[in-house]
């Protein structure tokens, strides 16, 4: 009995062992599809969108395990399939609609299911199709959850990325609870559809099953020469891998992925990334920011939203942040926060619904000037809060007066609903209460503004007077600066003074008041009233007067030259009239002024424009050098001369004027044009040599040149046009190779001398080509390689090699033949486009086979090799024995044909050890049996 029960159990393992591989050994993506997909892309017309797996379960899917179906969406939710490529490229029709993707699992595929995406509504361009994306999360959401009970299943999400995964029913009703908690919590992106896992079930063709039966039981008495097809896969030798039981495999390969969307954040000079500001007083002005560095360690850019802690001030990441990059932005505590302990979680957030945060610390010590209780609300009102009240009026709309790059300028909101409020205040507080009602009161610390007596004609106000605005209510006032005809009203800095400055209770504000410019002779008086914006009837009145008298004018000759020096300091011996030169005179006195016309010695002078000038009028007159002036320095002072009230002449002013002539150094330089020739080749025993071609020489100096014949040994050379040559002159010669040359490479460099001794020469070569006799390549040298005469088994891999013949000509001359691979043959016909002509197989059913290679035969045209039409063949049998172990094989086709097969599992784990372990544990339990019967 106990014999019996030990030969169960060792069957029952043996048996439990063969089951294995089915069941652990599957490692391609299976089961149902879920998860969320992706559409990458903006939806604007351009733009190339593709589909994004990084959160489809399960993993491992690509491209290639699916069929693609890109439609156009209606307003009536009709579909219009636009493609049904891998990637899909907008067009101008698609403008104004939505794009849908739908994808199905190929056919053969272990996957079930399909999965769904669909883009916002296509816009013109990135730009627009971005700031629609921004505005998209809550405009959509209500949408999106309406959509999910729709037929079509679609859900609208972030940007352009949509996502449904067909699953289960518990899947949908799922979806929806999801959907439900996103309007519950106000979200901006949707929840990830999860469909429940389900194993995957590989559904098998019954006829192949048949076929492969069939394919065990066939007639070892068929003719071998009549060979199925069906028996013979034929790889291309890349493919081809032998495990370590010697039998074929194919190579498999593994996709990875990772995560698009991922950022961290490093405090500078922290270690536990923490910015601590330490403690600092309530007061404290000018606190030295701390900076963060942010970094995109995802895959995809990152476009950050703003942000705006509660008490601290942080810098907005305003420019998309590249895979990799990083920026610093700055951090630092608010003005005006109260006494008290500050710990905030400073979180940044990007359209893509990343985050990434920080911890800010900060500990604010109260300066006992007063107690909250009998602080004023709008006291508490600091600068940052004056900029987010405008940035939100901005935002929405909101017109701002002044400079709105300057903080100062800032309108603190005048309505009841953007009043600031004191957060410390009791709930039962009336927080409604507008603060600019309560009662406001400015004054000036005087009441006139009396200026000095200014003559006509003053370019600047030379006085400058102050008039100080004070708070004397019992809230803050925004003050409203007045205009003024006849005076400047100005900040204490000297800028110019603008409406909008909030004075705080008790608090003063200085300006600065002088006459404006120009103001013509007379006396002016303005009342300036500074009022309040918010009532304006609270002002503050100040009146400014100012006389403006009668100028006595002293009488002022004076007349200014432009340019006061002239210099003409690089003429040469010998040269030409050079270029004038205009002076301008202007007339910058207050009297009428009379010209006498100006003269030079070594220059000639033009005539005046004008000859008489009234105050701020111009005249002008030129300048040249006369010609003929031998080497040296010539100055000559040109006097501006006019005639007085007492008819003397009176020199007004002077132009200096120069001039340096030297001598000329003479120049000896030629110019050779070609300065190479190439009369090309021919062949030894020419009748007629090349053409003559014709070469120049230029003299580029300044000096004439004398020229000699030039001379050479093996190229004719012809006379020249001229032999003297002056300054720009140039002559001619022509070349040619000599007859009769021999077989060889002539160069030579041809120099044409001259008297003077200058560097003038042509290169010149000509090759002579010895006459070549064609290399005609054997056909018989033509052979295949690799095949072993000892035969091979239906598990090995056959590679062998066509050798054509000439096919090592690497220097082939015009008339030159070989011959080229062009295709084999064992069952199907297989081609080579290029060199290696090596080629690997299998064959999976025994017999005799014949390996067949086509020769081309090619023939050299003196630049590439031709196809005569001709063609040698080369055949070489060999036999395939059956392997004692029998696996099944894929069909074999030439070269790595792809073919529709069976299904693949991913499982290449050899069968045959488990299937001799089932037939040992047949074999036992057929043992056990026979042993009861004979014991009975």
């Amino acid at each position: 009995m106990e014999r019996r029960r030990f030969l169960a159990i060792v069957m029952t393992v043996l048996m439990v062992i063969s089951m294995i591989p089915s069941m652990v050994f599957a490692a391609a993506p299976s089961g149902e599809l879920g998860g969320k997909l992706k559409i990458k892309g903006l939806a604007a017309v351009g733009v190339s969108l593709s589909a994004d797996y990084s959160k489809i379960t399960p993993e491992g899917v690509t491209d290639e395990d699916f069929t693609f179906s890109w439609s156009r969406q209606t307003d009536d939710k009709q579909l219009t399939q636009v493609g049904t490529e891998k990637t899909y490229t907008i067009t101008q029709d698609d403008l104004g609609y939505k794009l849908v993707l739908d994808l199905t699992p190929v056919d053969g595929s272990v996957l079930t299911g399909t999965l769904t995406a669909k883009t916002l509504e296509v816009v013109s361009t990135e730009e627009e199709a971005k700031a629609v994306a921004e505005q998209t999360p809550e405009e959509e959401e209500g949408a999106l959850l309406e959509e999910t009970t729709d037929e079509t299943n679609y859900e609208n999400a972030d940007e352009t990325e949509n996502v449904q995964a067909s699953g289960t029913p518990d899947a949908n009703e799922e979806q929806a609870s999801e959907n439900q908690n996103v309007e519950n919590a106000q979200q901006d992106e949707t929840q990830d559809t999860q469909a429940q896992p389900e194993e995957a079930q590989v559904a098998y063709d019954e006829e192949n099953t048949q076929d492969t039966s069939s394919e065990e039981t066939y007639n070892e008495t068929d003719n071998t020469e009549e060979t199925d097809d069906s028996q013979m896969k034929i790889y291309t030798e890349d493919q081809l891998q032998i495990d370590e039981n010697g039998n074929v495999q194919t190579d498999e390969s593994d996709k990875g992925s990772e995560e698009p969307y991922e950022a961290t954040a490093t405090v500078d000079g922290s270690e536990d990334q923490i910015c601590d500001f330490g403690t600092i007083g309530s007061d404290t002005e000018d606190l030295e920011a701390q900076f963060v560095k942010i970094t995109n360690t995802g895959s995809e850019t990152l476009n950050f939203l703003a942000i705006s802690p509660e008490h601290f001030m942080a810098e907005d990441i305003e420019e998309p942040l590249e895979p990799g990059d990083s920026i610093n932005v700055w951090v630092q505590p608010r003005k005006g926060l109260d006494a008290g302990d500050y710990d905030d979680m400073v979180t940044y957030q990007t359209e893509e619904g990343t985050e990434v945060s920080f911890e800010a610390k900060v500990s604010v010590e109260g300066t006992g000037d007063a107690t909250d209780d009998e602080q004023d609300p709008l006291d508490k009102v600091t600068m940052d809060d004056a900029i987010d009240t405008a940035s939100d009026l901005k935002s929405n709309g909101a017109s701002e007066e002044g400079d709105s790059d300057q903080t100062d300028n800032v309108e603190t909101p005048s309505t009841k609903d953007d009043a600031v409020v004191n957060p410390d205040e009791e709930p039962g507080a009336d927080n409604n209460a507008d603060a600019t009602l309560e009662a406001q009161s400015l004054d000036a610390n005087t009441g006139s503004l009396s200026f000095s007596d200014i003559e006509e004609n003053y370019t600047t106000a030379n006085e400058t007077l102050s008039v100080t605005i004070t708070n004397t209510g019992d809230s803050t006032v925004t003050l409203k600066v007045p205009q003024s005809e006849y005076f400047d009203i100005m900040a204490e800095d000297g800028s110019e003074a603008v409406s909008g400055v909030q004075i705080a209770k008790g608090e003063s504000v200085m300006f600065m008041v002088h006459p404006k410019a120009g103001l013509v002779k007379g006396n002016y008086s303005d009342t300036l009233i500074f009022s309040s914006e918010e009532d304006s009837e609270v002002a503050a009145q100040v009146t400014a007067e100012v006389s403006v008298k009668e100028a006595q004018q002293e009488q002022i000759t004076e007349v200014q030259t432009d340019p006061a020096t002239i210099n003409y300091d690089s003429l040469k011996e010998g040269y030409d009239t050079p270029e004038s030169t205009t002076v301008t005179l202007t007339n910058t006195g207050n009297t009428t002024v009379s010209l006498i016309q100006p003269t030079a010695e070594n220059f000639n002078i033009g005539d005046l424009t004008a000859s008489v000038l009234d105050p701020g009028d111009t005249a002008s007159f030129t300048v040249t050098p006369v010609t003929g002036l031998t080497v040296g320095s010539y100055v000559d002072s040109i006097q501006i001369m006019r005639n007085n009230d007492n008819g003397e002449q009176e020199v007004l002013t002077t132009v200096n004027a120069a001039i340096t002539v030297s001598e000329v150094e003479k120049v000896y330089k030629l110019s050779v044009n070609p300065t190479a020739l190439d009369f090309g080749n021919t062949k030894a025993g020419y009748n007629e040599a090349p053409k003559a071609q014709k070469v120049t020489v230029t003299n580029e100096g300044n000096t004439n040149v004398t020229l000699y014949a030039p001379s050479a040994s093996n190229f004719k050379i012809g006379k020249l046009s001229a032999a003297e040559l002056a300054p720009g002159e140039s002559c001619t010669f022509k070349i040619r190779p000599k007859d009769g040359l021999e077989a060889g490479s002539y160069t030579e460099t041809i120099t044409i001398d001259n008297e003077q001794n200058i560097s003038a020469k042509v290169n010149v070569s000509f090759i002579v080509k010895a006459v070549r006799k064609a290399k005609i390549a054997d056909p018989a040298d033509n052979k295949i390689t690799g095949i072993s005469s000892d035969g091979y088994t239906t598990q090995s891999k056959i590679t062998f090699t066509a050798v054509g013949a000439g096919m090592d000509n690497e220097s082939p001359g015009k008339g030159d033949v070989r011959y080229v691979p062009y295709n084999w043959k064992v069952i199907n016909t297989n081609s080579w486009s290029s060199a290696p002509y090596t080629a690997a197989f299998g064959i999976t059913k025994a017999g005799t086979y014949t390996l067949t290679v086509v020769f081309d035969q090619q023939k050299y045209n003196g630049s590439e090799w031709e196809n005569t039409g001709e063609q040698d063949t080369k055949q070489v049998n060999f036999n395939i024995t059956q392997a004692q172990t029998v696996t099944a094989t894929p069909t074999p086709q030439p070269n790595g044909a792809t073919t529709k097969s069976a299904v693949k599992t991913g499982d290449n784990t050899p069968i045959a050890p488990f299937v001799l372990i089932l037939a040992v544990a047949v074999g036992c339990i057929a043992g056990v049996v026979i042993y009861k019967k004979k014991n009975k």
